[in-house]
């Protein structure tokens, strides 16, 4: 029985790590084989709106990055949302409503998922893109987003944003994580849909869009998932690029890790992050690509605590072993700022154990807080 138990646990714990992206891939793979719809690229009327905090630095190119994207003029309008900002950014803004750039200058800070609420209901576009304002996009990006939504069964479709200069201790294993993740959005994808968005880069049929509460952490994750409700696809484009500066420091990367997760709990805790009006298939990912991965610290501690109980047993040995090599690792990369995978691929992989851990303890007792603590850039 013990050995049933552990063994149990071993397989729960490597389950959406080694097990899901293989087997997902297999699944997709013969998916694929059946012909999926080409979509064109009928253009549509779209919205881009951009989200501005405190970013005189790279506002002036984000707007510019905007109006030169290759989608129809007379169909695209830019819409750049100042929340509370106290530098120059609304100013800067301002130098481009001649050239047809929208701008809302909120006095005071209110988050983004409040302006959100406000703003999207009152375009009059059918899609609405929503961007961050430090990701340069890619000059097709946005036709890219839009011809997905020439299949009726879409709803919501994601670019792929690539980090740029993500501090030397992460950059390696934030690259191999993304590469991971990029793939199981494609796969998802080609199966029914995807479990979120990337908050940076991703539209929506305006239509389907419905208000969060105002708190709410992670909207990218909890406005796709309410599109899946009323039973339309989130799929990503890969050919949909968009460039943003990776994280400065191991700090910033906790604390953007530690949200999430505490999104997450939040969303769990609503209601509003949990599968709805969706086929078993989508249920499959998100059990695996989310539910198994945010519940992981948990039996990964579980696990620890009955391979020590249960020591004589040999597969608690060879368990104690297997972790105790993975911690040693993980502290010689963290000491060391190795950059090879065998080092730097345990440190990312505890890191972001305990950024999950925490923030899912924050999310299930409110106290992560609503409003971002922007990076200094």
């Amino acid at each position: 029985m013990r050995t049933l138990i552990l063994t149990g646990l071993i397989l729960l714990f490597s389950y959406p790590f080694l097990i899901y992206p293989p087997l997902l891939a297999l699944w997709a793979k013969f998916k694929r084989k059946n012909g999926e719809l080409r979509a064109s690229a009928a253009p549509q009327r779209v919205a881009l709106v951009i989200c501005a905090l405190n970013e005189q630095g790279i506002i002036r190119e984000k707007i510019q990055n905007s109006l030169a994207l290759r989608y129809p003029p007379e169909k695209l309008t830019i819409v750049v949302v100042s929340d509370g900002s106290t530098d120059g950014t609304a100013e800067i803004v301002r130098e481009y409503q001649a050239a047809g750039v929208v701008l809302l200058d909120q006095k005071t800070r209110r988050g983004k998922i409040t302006n959100l609420n406000e703003v999207i209901p009152s375009r009059n576009e059918e899609i609405i893109v929503l961007s961050d304002a430090n990701v340069l996009y890619h000059p097709d990006a946005v036709g890219r987003l839009v011809a997905r939504f020439e299949d009726p069964s879409v709803g919501c479709v994601s670019g792929k944003v690539i980090l740029t200069d993500t501090t030397p201790d992460l950059d390696t294993p934030t690259g191999h994580y993304y590469s991971v993740e990029w793939a199981l959005q494609e796969n998802s994808s080609a199966i029914y849909s995807m479990t979120g968005a990337d908050g940076a880069m991703y539209a929506l049929r305006r239509e389907l869009f419905r208000p969060c509460p105002n708190d709410t952490l992670i909207e990218d994750f909890v406005i796709p998932m309410q599109v899946i409700a009323q039973g339309k696809r989130v799929v990503m484009e890969p050919k949909a690029l968009g460039w943003e500066k990776g994280v400065e420091g191991r700090r910033e990367e906790y604390r953007r890790k530690v949200r999430i997760a505490a999104g997450a709990a939040q969303g769990l805790l609503r209601g509003n992050a949990w599968p709805q009006n969706a086929p078993a298939s989508f249920w499959f990912i998100f059990i695996s690509h989310k539910l198994l991965r945010w519940v992981s610290p948990f039996v990964g501690v579980l696990l620890l605590v009955f391979a020590m109980l249960w020591f004589r047993e040999p597969l608690a040995k060879i368990t104690l072993a297997g972790m105790g090599g993975i911690i040693l690792l993980a502290v010689i990369g963290f000491a060391t700022g190795a950059k090879n995978r065998l080092l730097s691929g345990p440190f990312y992989f505890l890191f972001g154990e305990v950024a999950i851990a925490v923030g899912l303890l924050k999310g299930l007792t409110g106290h992560q807080a609503v409003l971002w603590a922007k990076a200094d850039r």
